[in-house]
């Protein structure tokens, strides 16, 4: 990776503990840290245990939306964690109710230049933190009033022509076993547009 990044400069490296209780602050400072760095109509935030077709992510993003503050993703709602065994188990659980407002599954979502502005106008240590990522994200989102545009080419388990993410939701945040998924879903044609020879 830094052989890579010496020679095409495309690593962003922020100053943050890695660790999932941090995801939230990781998060943040990752779109903070883009907004000064880049002027873009669109953010994204995609894991890297995905198959991402960027090319077709860059068509989905440049559409004409009717906010300028826009939330794209794959969007979700359903009850929430409050059993502490479970893996999103919400310690906050007593602020949120029975169910989950409608956000966007964490793997991959975009924020437009709009709410991304209003995330770095934002003193540090002001925005709630739940437990998980994407709601926390989807919290910050009711508070911006923005407009949730569920993207099915983002919430795809298979290739199709349209397919912007491929990854096994609900199972797992991403592909289950990505050191042996991404090959295959490379190698298929229905993936990565190549024509079989």
């Amino acid at each position: 990776l830094q052989a890579e990044n010496s020679t095409y400069g495309d690593f962003l490296r922020i100053d943050v503990d890695e660790a999932y209780l941090n995801l939230n602050h990781k998060t943040l400072i990752y779109f903070t840290t883009l907004f000064k760095l880049y002027e873009a109509e669109f953010y994204v935030k995609a894991d890297d245990d995905i198959y991402l077709r960027p090319d077709r992510l860059s068509s989905l993003i440049s559409r004409t939306r009717k906010s300028p503050r826009t939330y794209l993703g794959c969007l979700k709602k359903g009850a929430v964690f409050t059993n502490p065994k479970l893996k999103w188990f919400e310690p906050k659980s007593w602020l949120l109710g029975s169910e989950y407002f409608l956000h966007a599954y964490g793997p991959i979502y975009s924020l437009s230049y709009d709410v991304v502005n209003i995330l770095n106008a934002i003193p540090k240590g002001r925005l709630r933190m739940f437990l998980n990522e994407d709601v926390t994200v989807g919290a910050w989102m009711l508070a911006f009033d923005v407009s949730h545009e569920m993207s099915w080419p983002l919430c795809q388990n298979n290739c199709t022509p349209t397919a912007v993410a491929v990854w096994d939701m609900p199972t797992c945040a991403g592909l289950c076993k990505p050191d042996v998924q991404m090959k295959v879903l490379h190698d298929n044609p229905a993936c990565s547009g190549r024509v079989p020879a």
